[in-house]
């Protein structure tokens, strides 16, 4: 989302993924939902300088002004673009290995993409791969969140592949994210603070694998859900 050349390209993305979503059944509206489904995830990724930095904030190239900029103004015209023409929502994602990872620029993100044009959509695995506490982050962006996922992290991984010059995805490869409750994520915690807020959003439970080796899928998230 960054290069101003790539408008037109992601504005046709918008239009063939939304045009998609809205053909869907719908899903069940919660009462206390802050924007109902279908979302628009928008996530910055895919940046050789910044994978191989993943989790490393002290390490990692942030975008010029004008780089932030632009990817700002991107994300305005996507989300305007989606909900004006489709009536879908748009959440921004943190990802890591994208622009958009560490503390610094979700709160810059915050500041320049307002709510009513964009929601958040926070992952509880990727805010502590990037260095954050994802109980204290659910909380401090409790008004601004309209969609989360849950994963996991094994921290003896975790710490390994912190020692190496590795792309995000590798180190899912290498069994960074492991099952809820398996993991150094306190969910106990998580649990009392949405309800605390009140959150009624819908929450994705994921878990990246290698997917040379997803035998064990279906037994991972059964054991998650549970």
């Amino acid at each position: 989302m960054v290069a101003e050349s790539n408008l037109e390209y992601l504005v046709r993305q918008v239009d063939d993924s939304c045009s998609l979503i809205i053909k869907l059944p719908p899903s069940i509206q919660e009462e206390g939902q802050q924007f109902p489904t279908p979302y628009l995830v928008l996530i910055d990724w895919g940046h050789d300088e910044r994978d191989y930095t993943a989790g490393h904030p002290d390490d990692a190239k942030r975008l010029s002004p004008e780089g932030w900029n632009n990817m700002m103004t991107h994300i305005r015209i996507l989300a305007e673009h989606a909900w004006t023409k489709y009536g879908v929502r748009s959440v921004v994602h943190p990802h890591a290995g994208g622009y958009i990872e560490f503390e610094d620029e979700i709160k810059k993100l915050m500041q320049d993409i307002p709510h009513e044009i964009a929601g958040l959509y926070l992952d509880t695995g990727q805010i502590y791969y990037s260095k954050m506490d994802p109980v204290q982050w659910l909380r401090d962006c409790a008004n601004r969140l309209d969609y989360i996922h849950f994963k996991d992290i094994n921290l003896d991984n975790y710490q390994k592949v912190m020692t190496e010059c590795i792309r995000f995805f590798v180190t899912c490869g290498k069994g960074v994210m492991c099952p809820i409750g398996q993991g150094i994520i306190n969910y106990k915690s998580i649990n009392r603070l949405l309800k605390e807020i009140d959150y009624h959003g819908y929450i994705t439970v994921e878990q990246e694998h290698d997917p040379r080796n997803c035998d064990s899928s279906l037994r991972d998230v059964s054991q998650s859900l549970a």
